[in-house]
């Protein structure tokens, strides 16, 4: 792509996360929305409307515009056919997370990805948080031993959340964002046992369990528990506590904090929505070829899922699950930022806000 151009990009889906994604894009202006489909026509134009696209009836005539990139924000259960259409048409691909309800397909998705060397990335933003990148140093001369992650909160308001063959359950679509950031911080997860209530949350059709509790070991030698919940009416508590020789963290979305040696607690704030602005500026500069900082391309968020559907197989069946060793080394979490270049910067200011993450 030549310097001067705009990236155009399509949106497959119109929800509440493809709304954030439009938002932040639109606020580069080197980024161009050429436009959106989704199955509920009226959504495809709300959202089309309020960026000056056009919304279209289906993924077909969105690609024919032929655009440079196609995000896909799509519910879990929704995954495979959008993916192998854009993949078909050549473009770079961004999918937001989870990549689906179990590893069927997302694994034959992945391998497709990998035969046409495809540039992709997914939308594990927490890799992108300065917090993250400030804990990977801190931890570089320190053993982590302990790591505990949480994800204590409501259910979504949407429908389906709350049934596990539309959701794949509450690990695999929510608490996945702190089992990335185990894998990144910690290490390839090689083997889990979990535990689920065996009941729902207190909502009309639900069968996904309340409670999930699995323990976890990582190849270092590091072991480490994930505890997930949903049944309070507001979020209480989501990130992951470490312990490691001489060091404590708790990393979240919102801050880090550190105890060392000195026993002194350290309080770094956190800043989400820079971290949902840079994985979108990471994905169109590489794409443009003036950066190389995508941390989550789809094989490693693939490897973050495959952990997030073991913890629920687990629970499901009541056994332990072995993980193979991933294929290639994970992506590390701290990057230095994008790459130089000369010339004028296309870039806008950073979009303010940002909804709730999904």
């Amino acid at each position: 792509m030549a310097y001067s151009e705009k990236c155009r990009v399509g949106m497959i889906g119109a929800g509440n996360v493809a709304h954030r994604h439009a938002r932040v894009l639109s606020g580069f202006a080197d980024v161009e929305i050429v436009g959106v489909t989704d199955v509920v026509p009226t959504a495809a134009e709300a959202l089309a409307s309020t960026h000056g696209a056009p919304a279209f009836p289906d993924v077909a005539t969105l690609l024919s515009l032929e655009p440079d990139a196609v995000y896909v924000c799509v519910p879990p259960f929704a995954h495979g056919h959008a993916e192998e259409a854009v993949l078909a048409s050549g473009a770079a691909m961004f999918v937001e997370k989870p990549l689906g309800v179990d590893l069927t397909v997302p694994t034959r998705l992945a391998a497709e990805v990998a035969r046409r060397g495809t540039l992709t990335a997914v939308g594990h933003h927490w890799r992108y948080l300065d917090v993250v990148r400030t804990a990977a140093q801190l931890l570089a001369d320190h053993p982590v031993r302990l790591v505990n992650g949480v994800w204590w909160d409501k259910v979504p308001p949407v429908a389906w959340w709350i049934r596990s063959d539309r959701s794949g359950g509450p690990v695999v679509e929510q608490a996945a964002h702190v089992v990335d950031l185990a894998r990144a911080l910690v290490g390839p997860v090689t083997a889990v046992y979990a535990a689920g209530t065996g009941t729902p949350p207190p909502v009309p059709d639900a069968d996904v369990d309340a409670a999930t509790a699995a323990t976890l070991i990582f190849s270092g030698g590091a072991v480490g528990t994930l505890s997930s919940a949903c049944v309070l009416g507001w979020k209480q508590r989501a990130g992951l506590e470490i312990i490691a020789d001489g060091l404590a963290l708790f990393v979240g979305e919102d801050e880090l904090v550190v105890r060392d040696g000195a026993g002194q607690e350290r309080r770094i704030p956190g800043d989400p929505d820079a971290a949902r602005v840079a994985v979108d500026r990471a994905f169109v500069d590489a794409i443009r070829g003036i950066g190389d900082d995508i941390r989550v391309p789809y094989a490693e968020a693939l490897e973050t899922h495959r952990v997030t559907c073991a913890i629920a197989e687990s629970a499901r069946t009541g056994q332990p699950v072995t993980l193979a060793a991933p294929a290639g080394p994970s992506v590390p979490a701290p990057r230095s930022g994008r790459a130089e270049f000369d010339g004028h910067d296309p870039r806008a200011v950073p979009v303010e806000g940002g909804s709730a993450d999904g």
